[in-house]
């Protein structure tokens, strides 16, 4: 059995009918004042024109908001800073009394010690390391 057409097989095409086919009546598709098939090329500019400008100005409204919050809460840190510090400077003072009666304390036996000199000589005041070495001084 052969798949190949006969040597005297003719293929049939399709072709259009004598005189062509009718014309498609495109009125029924188109407005009675014209073409009006949505809206114009200027709208469609104008629209988007228009909604990318609220969005920027919600933008900027939005930024303006945010840099106040951003200020009053700086305002607050601000008033807050000497509070904090005070406090700290207070706890500070307790350790370092603390942490000068214990230097006495150990070093009593020492000739030519002084309590709370530093022992490097620099000119410069350095405060002490934050962190308690003996815990149980508080």
């Amino acid at each position: 059995m052969s798949v190949r057409p006969s040597a005297n097989f003719m293929p049939s095409q399709d072709m259009p009918p004598a005189g062509g086919f009718r014309k498609i009546d495109m009125s029924r598709y188109l407005s009675k004042a014209g073409i009006d098939r949505g809206p114009k090329g200027w709208q469609l500019w104008a629209g988007s024109a228009v909604i990318i400008a609220y969005g920027y100005y919600k933008v900027g409204q939005y930024n303006i908001e945010r840099n106040q919050q951003k200020m009053q809460e700086r305002k607050v840190r601000y008033a807050l800073a000497p509070v904090l510090q005070a406090e700290a400077d207070r706890e500070y003072m307790m350790r370092e009394t603390a942490n000068l009666k214990k230097e006495a304390e150990v070093m009593k036996g020492v000739e030519g010690w002084q309590v709370g000199m530093s022992p490097y000589f620099s000119g410069k005041w350095m405060p002490r390391a934050i962190a308690q070495l003996d815990r149980s001084t508080k």
